[in-house]
C-alpha cells in the first residue's frame, strides 16, 4: 500500500503547488512500480482529509498562473482517477474544496464518524476547478449535485453515505481490513473492471462483449 499524507496540519492540509507536484510525482511512481498495490490518501492532525486550495497562494495567482493551477489540479485528478490500481481517500474530519474534488477522483471514499464533506467554491466566488462539478454529479445525480455544488452545503458522514458520496462509515482501526481485501484482488482483473465501469458508453453488445470475452480470458492467464 503506498500511503500520500496531506501534511499541512495547521492549515487543515490545505495544498499549493508543491504538494500537487509531490502527489503527482508519487502517482506518476506508482503507475510504474509493480509493488504498488493500492494507493491511500489521508490527512494528517486528526481535523481534516484536506479543505482544499491554499486561499493565500491561491488569490494571489495571476494571468497564466490560475490557468496552470485549475489545468494541473484537472491533470492530477484525471490520473488519480484513471490509474489502473485501487485508489481510497480516507477522510476523518474536513474534505472541503479541492480536498474534496481529489477524493471524488478516487475509486472509494471512506469516512469516520466527524467528516464533514462541502464544496465551498460558490461562496468563495468561484468554482470547483479541478473536476469536482462533472464527478459529484455522476455519483449522486444533478438534485444533490445542486446542492453541493451551488448551494455549497455541508454533508456529514450519514448524510454522505446516504445520497451516494462516500463509500462507507468506518473507523481507522477498520481501515486495514478494506485494505486488506483490496490487496486480495487480481491486479489485471481489478483493471479491466475498472476501466469497464468508468467507461460512460459502454453497452451490452458489439466491442463492448469482445472486450468482456477477452478480458476474462487475460484474467484467467
Amino acid at each position: 500500500v503506498l500511503t500520500i499524507t496531506f501534511n499541512n496540519p495547521k492549515k487543515l492540509n490545505c495544498m499549493g503547488f508543491e504538494m500537487l507536484e509531490a502527489i503527482d510525482k508519487e502517482i506518476e511512481t506508482a503507475k510504474r512500480n509493480p509493488e504498488v498495490k493500492v494507493i491511500l490518501f489521508k490527512g494528517s492532525g486528526g481535523r481534516a482529509f484536506s479543505t482544499g486550495a491554499n486561499i493565500k497562494e491561491f488569490e494571489a495567482l495571476k494571468g497564466d498562473e490560475v490557468k496552470r493551477w485549475i489545468e494541473f489540479g484537472n491533470e492530477l485528478n484525471n490520473k488519480i482517477e484513471t490509474i489502473k490500481k485501487p485508489t481510497i481517500a480516507f477522510i476523518d474530519g474536513y474534505a472541503m474544496g479541492g480536498g474534496l474534488e481529489l477524493a471524488l477522483s478516487c475509486d472509494f471514499r471512506l469516512v469516520t464518524d466527524n467528516a464533514i464533506l462541502c464544496s465551498p467554491e460558490v461562496n468563495n466566488g468561484w468554482l470547483p476547478g479541478w473536476g469536482g462539478m462533472t464527478r459529484v454529479r455522476r455519483l449522486v445525480g444533478e438534485a444533490y449535485a445542486k446542492q453541493i455544488i451551488l448551494l455549497c452545503e455541508k454533508f456529514n458522514a450519514e448524510d454522505s453515505l446516504r445520497i451516494g458520496l462516500v463509500t462507507r462509515i468506518i473507523s481507522e482501526s477498520e481501515l486495514s481490513d478494506f485494505l486488506k481485501e483490496l490487496l486480495e484482488k487480481k491486479a489485471t482483473a481489478y483493471a479491466l473492471a475498472k476501466s469497464a465501469v468508468m467507461d460512460e458508453n459502454r453497452t451490452t453488445y458489439g466491442s463492448d462483449l469482445d472486450f468482456d470475452v477477452l478480458a476474462v480470458k487475460i484474467s484467467q492467464e
